[in-house]
């Protein structure tokens, strides 16, 4: 699989404001959480967050806020960042290996908050793990 459609617009130029991209880190922390805390996961959220705050010239680190899906509806409006937080989820979950059902039980939650109907989640699901599975992942890198 390419980096084509059915990875858009994770790997495109949207752009995040920090409180976006904190949002979604903090979105990310608490998906984590359902099912254990794995350091492959936990690596992946603070290297995003580390990254955030080297854009920013932040002289410290990022402490994120607690997140729940009705919080992050309400902090995320935008389609195509709402689209990327449910990409980076999906990602994050396969962070440590395997999508866990507790995984994608919160993610689903996440999707349907930010207005997204099962289907769509299926199918942004289905792209991110045949592109993780396929092990084209150079553009994370």
């Amino acid at each position: 699989m390419s980096t084509g459609s059915g990875l858009a617009p994770l790997f495109t130029n949207v752009e995040l404001s920090a409180d976006d991209a904190n949002a979604i880190a903090a979105a990310l922390r608490d998906i984590a959480q359902v099912d254990g805390e794995h350091p492959d996961e936990l690596a992946m959220i603070q290297s995003f967050v580390a990254e955030v705050d080297l854009d920013l010239g932040e002289g410290k680190p990022t402490t994120l806020s607690a997140m729940s899906p009705e919080k992050l509806a309400n902090l995320i409006t935008d389609a195509s960042i709402r689209q990327v937080a449910i990409q980076v989820a999906v990602l994050l979950g396969w962070a440590d290996g395997a999508l866990s059902e507790p995984e994608r039980a919160r993610i689903l939650e996440y999707a349907t908050a930010l207005g997204f109907s099962r289907s769509s989640y299926d199918g942004i699901e289905r792209a991110i793990t045949g592109w993780v599975k396929s092990g084209e992942l150079a553009p994370l890198f």
